[in-house]
C-alpha cells in the first residue's frame, strides 16, 4: 500500500512527494505509532473508501487511513486488518 499525508495544507503534487510504501498492516501501525502525534496505546486504526472511484490525477483508488476517527493518511487502496 502506498500512503501520503492527508494534510489540507499541501497541494496534491506536494503530498505526492511524500508517498511511502508500507508492506502490510503491521508496517502501517508501526509507521503511525512513530509518526502520528496523537497516538495512544489503545488507538483504533481504520482504512475506509474515500471518493467515488479511481482518482484520475494519480491513479489511486483512494482510501482514508484514520486513527481514532482522525484522518492522517490517504492510501492507494484498501488494507485489511489481519
Amino acid at each position: 500500500m502506498k500512503v501520503r499525508p492527508s494534510s489540507s495544507f499541501m497541494t496534491l503534487d506536494e503530498s505526492m512527494e511524500h508517498v511511502i510504501e508500507l508492506s502490510d498492516w503491521e508496517a502501517l501501525v508501526a509507521f503511525l505509532e512513530k509518526e502520528w502525534r496523537a497516538w495512544k496505546p489503545d488507538s483504533v486504526v481504520t482504512v475506509e473508501k474515500w471518493g467515488k472511484g479511481v482518482d484520475s490525477r494519480n491513479g489511486w483508488d483512494t482510501h482514508l487511513v484514520c486513527v481514532d476517527g482522525h484522518a492522517c493518511l490517504f492510501s492507494d487502496g484498501p488494507m485489511e486488518k489481519p
